[in-house]
C-alpha cells in the first residue's frame, strides 16, 4: 500500500524536494546540467503533448473544409454550436481535474487525459449528426480541461522562479507549432481516397 501511494504522488512529493530557492542563479554547472536534463525530459514531453493537443483542436475546422457539414447535414449556425460545445465542460471540470492531479500525481493524470482526448477526437470520425458532435465535444472539454492548468502547475513546481517565464513561453509557443503543421498534414490527408471513409474522417483518425 505504501509503495503504491509513493508512486501515485510523483509530481507533488518529488518535485517539492527539487524546488530551489527563488533567488538561485543558474551559473552553477551542476544546476545547468540538471535543468538541461529537465528540459530534455519533462519540458520536451509537455511540448510534444501540447503540439498534438493543438492539432486535435484544429481538426474540426479542417474537417469542415473537407466536407464535414455536407456529410452530416449541418447548416446555418450548427457548426458554430458544435465548436463552442466543449467550453462549458472545459470550464466546469477545470478545477476538479486539477484536484485529481494533485491526488493521483501528474505522471498518471496528464498521461491519462491525453489518451482520453485522443480517443474522443478519433470517435468524432464516426459522428453522423450535429448531436453526435456536440456529445463528443462535451466529453472532449472535460478531458482537456486539466491539461493546461496542470502543466503550468508542474512547471512552477519543478523550475525556480527565474526560469519559469521562459519555460511557460516555450509551452505556449507549442500551440502555434501544432497549428502550423496541422494544416499541411490535413491537406495531404484530404487526398486520401477510400470507399469506406470520407476525407474529413481520415483527418480525425490520423491527426
Amino acid at each position: 500500500m505504501g509503495d503504491k501511494h509513493s508512486d501515485d504522488i510523483v509530481s507533488s512529493s518529488a518535485s517539492q524536494e527539487f524546488i530551489l530557492p527563488a533567488d538561485c542563479t543558474n551559473d552553477d554547472k551542476e544546476l545547468q546540467w540538471a535543468f538541461r536534463k529537465l528540459d530534455a525530459t519533462l519540458l520536451a514531453v509537455i511540448i510534444l503533448s501540447n503540439v498534438l493537443n493543438s492539432m486535435d483542436r484544429s481538426n474540426l475546422g479542417l474537417s469542415k473544409v473537407a466536407g464535414l457539414e455536407e456529410d452530416t447535414g449541418m447548416s446555418g449556425s450548427d457548426f458554430n454550436i458544435v465548436v463552442s460545445a466543449m467550453y462549458p465542460t472545459y470550464l466546469l471540470f477545470m478545477l476538479p481535474s486539477n484536484l485529481v492531479l494533485r491526488k493521483v500525481g501528474a505522471r498518471f493524470w496528464l498521461s491519462f487525459i491525453t489518451v482520453i482526448w485522443g480517443i474522443i477526437n478519433m470517435s468524432m470520425a464516426f459522428a453522423k449528426s450535429k448531436t453526435d458532435f456536440i456529445i463528443c465535444r462535451l466529453f472532449l472539454g472535460a478531458a482537456e480541461s486539466g491539461a493546461t492548468p496542470g502543466v503550468l502547475m508542474l512547471i512552477t513546481l519543478w523550475y525556480p522562479r527565474k526560469m519559469v517565464t521562459s519555460r511557460i513561453s516555450t509551452f505556449y509557443s507549442s500551440f502555434a507549432i501544432g497549428a502550423v503543421i496541422g494544416g499541411p498534414i490535413a491537406s495531404g490527408i484530404m487526398k486520401i481516397t477510400n470507399p469506406h471513409f470520407k476525407s474529413w474522417q481520415w483527418i480525425f483518425f490520423i491527426e
